[in-house]
């Protein structure tokens, strides 16, 4: 597995404050920023512990250090080894930067991870760090899917062979409309993210929530063939924009807040 070791931390952060007084001047939502852990498990009773560890001590500390919903998502279609994949929001980059060494230094904690290799929750942990779209700022928990039984989420990831056309891929979605006709098809969006860092980049990720598996094929079908979007795809501006896709279909955890 690659390991990217980043960050000038005051570039950063300064960059996380202009975010938050730009968007107050105009009235809009602050962007914020969303952190996507994968962590890789074992098997299903190792994902079970793991479920539980984030139940009592990382969703309930996470909570009160700012950070809400946290979600808790599994592969759909799983295999022996599997993946978990924790979403958690951030309201500014200070929040990302601070809020880990907080937790970690908590009775709580520490009183949990006291363990043996042979008792490890999980055998690795990667993490995505993006920016929400200036068009959806923050992470949402679509009230079409809210506390269905069942539902169904699906996470996109888009790549591109360059940072140019990654942005512009970012501008389809935001200035070019392509989230409003998300939205009116029915595709419920839960958030769109521009990574800054992590695996597969340069990438935009995004997810979004059905009711069941019948919705999410039936409301695809409905995008593909919007004339909004026919149009939309046929300006040459935005070619060429996504080299390959990555489609995830996964369940919330039992444990899960969104």
């Amino acid at each position: 597995m690659n390991r990217r070791e980043f960050l000038t931390t005051a570039a950063i952060s300064g960059a996380g404050s202009s975010t938050l007084l730009q968007a107050a001047h105009h009235g809009k939502k602050p962007q914020g920023y969303l952190e996507l852990i994968r962590f890789v498990v074992r098997n299903r009773p190792a994902i079970r512990a793991l479920e539980n560890y984030l139940s009592e001590i990382i969703i309930p500390g996470l909570n009160k250090l700012g950070c809400s919903p946290i979600g808790v998502f599994k592969p759909h279609y799983g295999s022996r080894k599997s993946n978990v994949y924790v979403l958690i929001p951030h309201k500014d980059m200070d929040s990302f930067l601070t809020t880990w060494k907080k937790l970690t230094a908590t009775a709580d904690f520490k009183a949990t991870s006291d363990t043996t290799m042979e008792k490890q929750l999980y055998e690795r942990m990667e993490t995505t760090l993006m920016s929400c779209f200036s068009q959806m700022p923050q992470l949402e928990i679509p009230k079409e899917v809210k506390g269905v039984p069942g539902r169904i989420f699906e996470m996109r990831i888009y790549e591109a062979h360059n940072r140019l056309k990654s942005d512009l891929k970012v501008e389809m979605f935001n200035e070019g409309g392509e989230i409003e006709i998300f939205r009116n098809v029915g595709l419920h969006p839960v958030f769109f993210g521009h990574t800054l860092a992590g695996p597969l980049m340069p990438n935009l990720i995004y997810m979004c929530a059905f009711k069941d598996m019948a919705e999410r094929d039936a409301n695809w079908q409905n995008f593909n063939k919007d004339p909004d979007w026919l149009k939309l795809r046929e300006n040459k501006r935005y070619s060429g924009t996504v080299s390959n896709t990555t489609t995830i279909i996964m369940t919330a955890s039992p444990v899960s807040q969104i």
